[in-house]
């Protein structure tokens, strides 16, 4: 029986994946890369896995023993509420509360539901609903034989508060993390209670000057936070946007601090390992940690 508990984590994007591969055991990252593909693998499972068939089997690695898929904000509904004290069936009120926010029916969805600070005294929850017939996808049996349906299925904004949580640790102060990708970014306000506040932007509206609008936006739902930003993403990789961006936001009328996250505490790194990737695969890695 293996000891190591390998791990791969994949964030599933409209044009591409983002791997991780992690010793859970060890808390070390062996591997992560940026994989494009001919088609969506959100839309086609068959797509994700032949994408990373052909990765696994271009590589030297150790046996994958869990598969964590991440799913995009963008093919989720997601929703943060507050519980009432007086809630008593805390099922029925969150059913409630999603049945009323969508057009749709909502047995068309799959709940996964995130109690803070805790399911005995909830007093927030952060909902995140998937169409079934997208999990049954990734749960067929077709999956099941190509080796890599996924153990556990979260989409990327829980990925990324579970990473931001074990790494940096939470308490009553507000943090922020930002992620920009091509076709989509979000950024959310975080602490004990979980993810308070998210803000979103589609591909086509994203710019230096959007992204600097969004995040005041949604600092100005918290005017005690530290205006300090972890920005994460495929677009970190855009040396000019970055740079722009994070020199802009210091310019700016009500400053803030955008920082690059390419690091992660209690992770180690594989010593021979490339991880200039790093920053754009965090939701893989976030990913992972549900299978702990």
């Amino acid at each position: 029986m293996s000891t190591q508990k390998i791990c791969l984590g994949v964030e599933t994007c409209p044009n591409g994946l983002k791997i991780a591969l992690v010793n859970l055991k060890h808390r070390k990252i062996i591997k992560v890369d940026a994989v494009p593909t001919s088609g969506n693998p959100v839309n086609d499972t068959s797509v994700y896995a032949s994408a990373i068939g052909s990765w696994v089997r271009s590589k030297i690695i150790p046996k994958i023993e869990l598969v964590a898929i991440a799913v995009p904000a963008s093919s989720c509904v997601t929703r943060a509420i507050s519980i009432p004290k007086e809630t008593e069936n805390l099922g029925s009120y969150i059913g409630w509360e999603f049945a009323s926010a969508i057009n749709t029916k909502p047995g068309d969805y799959k709940l996964d539901t995130f109690f803070f600070p805790n399911t005995k005294k909830a007093e927030r929850a952060v909902i995140s609903a998937y169409r079934k017939e997208l999990v049954n996808s990734f749960c067929s049996s077709d999956m099941e034989k190509s080796g890599f349906m996924p153990s556990s299925i979260m989409t990327e904004l829980c990925c990324l508060f579970n990473l931001l949580e074990y790494t940096e640790g939470l308490g009553s102060a507000v943090k922020c993390v930002l992620k920009i990708d091509e076709k989509f970014a979000i950024a959310f306000w975080a602490n004990e209670y979980g993810p308070l506040a998210f803000r979103i932007l589609p591909g086509d509206c994203i710019s230096e000057e959007s992204v600097l609008g969004m995040l005041e936006s949604g600092f100005g739902d918290f005017p005690k936070a530290k205006r300090v930003v972890k920005f994460c993403g495929e677009l970190t990789e855009d040396s000019h946007f970055a740079m722009e961006l994070m020199a802009s936001a210091k310019k700016a009328k009500n400053a803030m601090n955008i920082s690059i996250w390419n690091s992660v505490n209690k992770f180690s790194l594989e010593k021979s390992g490339e991880f200039s990737k790093l920053p754009q695969c965090l939701v893989a890695v976030g990913a992972t940690l549900n299978c702990l």
